[in-house]
């Protein structure tokens, strides 16, 4: 598997996945991409680090400051995704030790995420990667006739 920056050749493979694991459980807002052009204007070429494997795109992971804040700049916000093809293969976690590796070079202390309280399957694996709660904003989406929290994660490297 290699881990590398995003290209444009990557972003049909990419505006396949995203249509494809996002939904009500697992975020407050889905969004459908119509084409590779339109996630470049929202997403630009090197702004991701993708996994590929066999020539496929298998998963992606951005990253972001949470605040524009000097005194937040040892912080990093992630997201991640991985194609239904590659659950349970790695993946995932590989994806967050390169992320880890990258956060540790650059003096990166902590790493933080959200993610709904409705998706189990992802508040598990961040917890076999190390990730522990920081705090449960209630009732913060109503999504699908429901009230659902988001939960606030983090490691500290």
């Amino acid at each position: 598997m290699e881990i590398r920056p995003s290209r444009y050749e990557d972003y049909e493979q990419l505006v396949e996945l995203e249509n494809l694991i996002w939904n009500e459980e697992n975020t407050p807002m889905v969004i459908e991409w119509e084409s590779a052009d339109e996630y470049a204007q929202h997403v630009p070429p090197g702004s991701l680090f993708v996994a590929i494997q066999n020539g496929r795109v298998a998963g992606y992971v951005s990253l972001k400051s949470p605040t524009m804040l000097e005194s937040n700049r040892h912080v990093w916000e992630l997201a991640i995704g991985v194609h239904p093809d590659f659950w349970r293969t790695g993946t995932g976690s590989r994806l967050l030790s390169y992320v880890e590796e990258k956060a540790r070079i650059l003096n990166i202390r902590k790493i933080c995420l959200r993610v709904l309280s409705t998706n189990e399957h992802a508040i598990s694996f961040y917890e076999k990667n190390g990730y522990q709660y920081q705090g449960r904003l209630v009732e913060e989406f109503f999504i699908a006739g429901k009230y659902v929290d988001d939960y606030l994660m983090y490691k500290l490297l």
